[in-house]
């Protein structure tokens, strides 16, 4: 989906030792500092063995309490629940779009009036509906037979169906944008590589690339531009399909010792004119491990720069690694001199790799994402005094968003204070619309596959 299951130039960090934990959805919690360095109330800065590194002028430091602005406009979240969808709006109401009880996924448009939505009618025959978000005009996109029509292989090879690798809707408009898979009895997913659009509106379709020629895509956020992904490269071009720029980067495929295949994550500019990713090494059970590689694409056709590198764990797929603004980068790795080989530490550096910040260590620790200031981070720990999902503040200390790591997954954030949440328990999984520091309301539960949102 395109947000959902979606956040520092570094800033300079005071260096935080001995984290404590906060009581779920309160305040920050923190111990004093060391003697290494002050907290500086108006620039907040940080000490590493490089020394310190001052936070540019544009990054306007945060309360440790956030100060919660007004929700969104009109928030609208899309879900799926014991194969059906259904639609919440900020608010309270809720609305069931579907009573087949045969959808997988659900995806609404950027001005959350349309829903698609994906039905398995029988095994191995997929279909791509949508439907107005009040329930009316629920109609056919693409067809079982729409599908297996894109296929251009071998009758040997001819798969039992094929249905979506990757949807998402270009921004701004009512066009659906996928790619396919085959689909059979089995482990192991992969995608065909291609590219298709349907208008929801008009029903027209339009092929792209076919098989080989295209891949995942990511829509600039004016919508104007794709990146389009292959495990061995990154083209770019015209959401129309003109101006192609084809292998911008090339890299080796990713060995993932698994049934699937590695498509780096990009992360385009606010600005629509550039775009970053971080490209893991070939094969992650090297020693010694070769690091991450980092690329910047201009959107304007101009040559991508390899602009640095940081140092690379294995199976740490780097795709929540690059801040919104690309001026920062988030990662773990491997706790040095300790006793116990699951300690990581959490790392803050500028885009190309310099200016690297310790921030802390933990049991298994993981980067999550950025929130959107850029300036902001999710993290987990899974044992120890820091164990749970929590939030950087900008001052001392974090939010905890869950004291039991394995509980919540699946956050997107909605602004700087409000996200959504999947939250598992007992087999029943909720969704709640939250409040960074505050109260949480309870979307859904029941067996919720997933979600999606607009505001």
């Amino acid at each position: 989906m395109k947000r959902s299951i979606r956040i520092f130039t570094i800033v300079s960090l005071l260096i935080l030792v001995s984290l404590a934990c906060a009581i779920p959805g309160g305040t920050p919690t923190s111990n004093p500092v060391d003697d290494m360095g002050t907290q500086v109330a108006a620039t907040l800065t940080a000490l590493s063995p490089q020394g310190a590194t001052e936070i540019p002028p544009t990054l306007e430091p945060m309360p440790a309490s956030p100060t919660v602005p007004p929700a969104p406009a009109v928030l609208r979240v899309v879900y799926v629940k014991n194969n059906n969808a259904f639609i919440w709006t900020d608010g309270g109401v809720t609305l069931q779009l579907t009573m087949s009880g045969d959808v997988s996924d659900a995806y609404i448009s950027q001005d959350g009036q349309i829903v698609a939505y994906l039905r398995d009618i029988e095994p191995f025959n997929r279909e791509i509906w949508a439907v107005n978000n009040d329930g009316s005009n629920s109609h056919l996109l693409v067809s079982s037979a729409d599908f297996m029509a894109t296929y251009s292989g071998s009758a040997a090879d001819l798969p039992s169906g094929i249905g979506t690798f990757q949807v998402g809707w270009q921004p701004a408009t009512h066009n659906l944008f996928y790619n396919t898979r085959p689909l059979y009895e089995g482990p192991g997913s992969f995608g065909y590589n291609d590219l298709h659009m349907v208008n929801v509106d008009s029903l027209t379709k339009q092929t792209l690339f076919s098989a080989g020629n295209g891949g995942n895509f990511f829509f600039s956020p004016n919508g104007n531009q794709l990146a389009v992904v292959k495990p061995t490269s990154i083209s770019m071009v015209n959401s129309d399909g003109s101006n192609l720029r084809s292998n911008v980067v090339n890299f080796p495929t990713v060995i993932t010792y698994s049934e699937y295949l590695y498509y780096p994550t990009p992360v385009w500019a606010p600005d629509s004119n550039s775009l970053r990713v971080m490209i893991p090494p070939a094969d992650p059970l090297l020693d010694p491990m070769p690091p991450y590689n980092l690329w910047l694409i201009p959107a304007n056709g101009s040559p991508a720069i390899a602009s640095g590198t940081v140092p690379a764990i294995p199976f740490d797929w780097p795709d929540t690694a690059i801040s919104p603004d690309l001026n920062r980068l988030g990662y773990i790795q491997k706790t040095g001199g300790g006793a116990d080989p699951n300690m990581r530490d959490i790392k803050l550096a500028n885009a190309d790799g310099s200016g690297v910040v310790w921030y802390m260590s933990g049991e298994s620790a993981q980067f999550l994402g950025w929130l959107p200031n850029s300036a902001q981070f999710a993290f987990k720990v899974f044992s120890g005094p820091d164990v749970g999902v929590h939030v950087s503040s900008l001052a001392e200390g974090y939010f905890t968003l869950s004291l039991t790591p394995s509980e919540i997954r699946a956050i997107s954030w909605i602004d700087n204070t409000h996200y959504l949440a999947l939250w598992q328990n007992a087999g029943i999984t909720a969704l709640r619309y939250n409040v960074l520091g505050g109260g949480t309301i309870l979307v859904d539960s029941g067996q919720i596959w997933g979600y999606d949102f607009s505001n």
